[in-house]
């Protein structure tokens, strides 16, 4: 607050006329209000001053993927139990219905804070009335609002496809990255400058997806489609095919510098995936997925502490470990929390075990082994005999592991019946469901389903919803899947905002 009133009266003394505004995004507060007022006095000194809310719910990071890109969600939703993001969802899915896809006539909420969006939802749609049915037709058939409750295991998992491997690397900030490393002198970027990956990118567009164990094959094809095109110059003869050689030249360049881009990403990433730590991280996960080896991996998480390991990497594994195997035994989980201590200092160590617990991701064993086992087989999440350059399961995004949350959204697009089963595997994921529905008609004949993730979802799982969706359409049965969600969530990601000081 301090730092905006320094900002608005050096603005003043610059500009004397001028008639400043101050807009809260999402929405202004009334604590920050008398604040404002109360210490800063800030009417008496601004008399024209205007405060108001900046009513930005969303933005599209792609065609059919949209977030509110609120990085700290996960932690105010599930550590600090604070609701006041759970109404602006609710109201952006409002938003939604009355302003972009028209009224949705079946929603959905699986997990604790989902159904209390859907309860909210359905109570503002109520105060709205007939109002809320617009004149704009309806697309979506249903909005399936998950909870990252029912899934905390997927984003501390390792993301392998394309893009996730960015994410996991060197981070994706609103379609954006950073490479400490030259892109080549074609790219017209040099080390360290943003660079824009999206679906605008031709080749990006086509590899994001894959497994990266797929990804240095498409770039080959592509670079010999390139040089087949260049050599047919060789066969110019005549105006007319100059012409139309000249035609096609400037995308065969623009394809020459983006597969020049792509390589130099693919060669970095590859020595990190080729180093023996890398496998042996992926290893791990992959035992503790099959609760397998658990005297291996608390020996390997042991090491990581001692080689003193980044603080964030270790969490991530640890909370791995616990979720997978209902906890973690009073004796090792002691002796981890001893040198952790030691290697990371107390306070760190005490405040970061105090969130993870409020969240769920680190717990005692009380004896049982949780029902991992029964989610591992009703859901199927790990797939052992899969072809990751030419997949037929989401698994591919994880290289054998497929996301619960991805498996659930799949099973309901191919079954909608299963949600009021009474012996559905839903049941076997944490949180209460809801459901409320709405009469409208829907406009299309290409079903439609917007997937909202409150929490954050990877970038991983996202690929492995549109492989949903391509499978869906090949097996003749178009459904168009959108994704929203608060953030785009990573593991590394997840756990930062969850630690009390830099490490």
């Amino acid at each position: 607050m301090r730092s905006l009133v320094v900002h608005l009266l050096s603005y003043t003394q610059r500009f004397a006329n001028a008639k400043p505004k101050v807009l809260y995004v999402p929405q202004k507060t009334l604590i920050a209000e008398q604040i404002l007022e109360d210490e800063f006095k800030l009417s008496q000194r601004f008399p024209t001053l205007q405060i108001s809310s900046l009513d930005l719910d969303y933005v599209f990071l792609e065609e059919k993927v949209f977030s509110m890109e609120l990085p700290l969600s996960f932690k105010s939703v599930f550590a600090e139990g604070d609701l006041c993001s759970l109404t602006w969802i609710s109201r952006l899915l409002l938003k939604l219905q009355t302003s972009r896809f028209g009224a949705i006539p079946r929603i959905r909420g699986k997990g604790s804070n989902a159904a209390k969006v859907v309860q909210l939802l359905q109570r503002m749609q109520t105060e709205v009335g007939r109002d809320f049915i617009t004149d704009i037709p309806s697309e979506v058939d249903t909005l399936l609002v998950l909870d990252r409750s029912v899934d905390l295991v997927t984003p501390l998992m390792t993301q392998l496809t394309y893009e996730g491997l960015i994410d996991e690397l060197y981070g994706i900030e609103n379609c954006e990255v950073r490479f400490p490393f030259s892109l080549g002198e074609s790219s017209g970027v040099g080390t360290n400058e943003k660079v824009v990956i999206n679906s605008g990118d031709k080749i990006f567009a086509e590899i994001r997806d894959k497994n990266f164990s797929g990804v240095g094959s498409v770039l080959y094809q592509k670079s010999v489609w390139v040089k087949q095109n260049y050599d047919k110059r060789k066969e110019v003869h005549q105006l007319k095919e100059l012409k139309e050689f000249m035609k096609g030249l400037p995308e065969m360049q623009e394809m020459h510098r983006l597969i020049g881009i792509h390589t130099n990403i693919a060669t970095e990433i590859s020595k990190i995936t080729q180093s023996s730590e890398f496998r042996k991280r992926i290893i791990m996960e992959h035992s503790i997925i099959q609760q397998a080896n658990e005297g291996d991996v608390l020996k390997y998480i042991e090491g990581l502490i001692f080689r003193k390991e980044k603080f964030e990497v270790v969490v991530r594994l640890l909370a791995l470990l616990s979720l997978i195997n209902g906890g973690v035994r009073e004796k090792e989980l002691g002796s981890m929390k001893e040198n952790m201590m030691l290697v990371y200092g107390i306070p760190q160590v005490i405040s970061t075990f105090f969130l993870l617990e409020r969240c769920g991701l680190l717990t005692l064993q009380n004896g049982r082994d949780g029902n991992y086992a029964a989610i591992r087989k009703q859901l199927q999440t790990w797939n052992a005999s899969l072809n990751e350059e030419h997949p037929n399961d989401i698994a591919y995004a994880y290289s054998g592991y497929a996301s619960p949350l991805v498996r659930v959204v799949e099973m309901l697009l191919r079954n909608p019946q299963l949600w009021d089963a009474a012996d559905s595997s839903l049941n076997l994921l944490s949180g209460e469901m809801k459901e409320c529905t709405t009469h409208a008609e829907i406009s299309g004949a290409t079903k439609t389903s917007i997937v909202f993730v409150i929490g954050g979802v990877t970038a991983s799982e996202i690929s492995a919803l549109r492989f949903v969706e391509d499978r869906l359409s090949s097996g003749g049965r178009p459904h168009r899947i959108i994704v929203g969600t608060t953030d785009i969530l990573s593991g590394n990601r997840m756990i930062h905002s969850l630690l009390p000081f830099q490490p």
